[in-house]
């Protein structure tokens, strides 16, 4: 006998709904603790380029604003692992978890702000004073043609 799947295409009650509904929601952001600091990223504004310049001075002048982590000071910055087809050919492909002197998305973090409260640290990204030199956009591993545009320099990847 053929089983059927009574659920696909019906209502399921969410016993979740009423709560949000209601406004007594609560999000991981609405959680706050003594002492602890918010954090808000700094991302890079271009698909590729390198980092000429990066102060974080400004933003750790701001009060309230405790530190500014950056490839600097994490020192040996971890790579994250993939996910699907990990081998050995493909270890020189990880993403590094911050840029250290060349981006490679939109997006992708360069600096981290810790602060007293979500609305400084977002202060603090903003004083950050940043340069990136655009590089050619790579779409395609056959688009690059100059060892500058390279993605990853150091697997020496077209």
């Amino acid at each position: 006998m053929i089983s059927v799947n009574r659920y696909i295409g019906s209502a399921i009650g969410r016993v979740e709904d009423a709560r949000f509904l209601r406004g007594r929601g609560e999000y991981v952001a609405d959680l706050g603790r003594p002492g602890m600091l918010r954090a808000a990223i700094l991302r890079s504004p271009v698909a590729h380029g390198r980092i000429r310049r990066l102060d974080t001075r400004p933003a750790l002048a701001i009060r309230g604003v405790h530190a500014v982590l950056t490839a600097a000071e994490i020192g040996a910055v971890p790579r994250i692992p993939l996910r699907l087809q990990t081998s050995p050919a493909t270890e020189p492909f990880r993403q590094p978890v911050i840029a250290a002197e060349k981006v490679r998305y939109v997006g992708e973090p360069i600096a981290v702000v810790l602060a007293d409260s979500a609305a400084i640290a977002e202060d603090g990204v903003e004083a950050i004073a940043l340069e990136i030199k655009e590089l050619q956009v790579v779409a395609d591993r056959h688009i690059s043609s100059r060892d500058e545009t390279l993605i990853f320099e150091e697997a020496g990847w077209r």
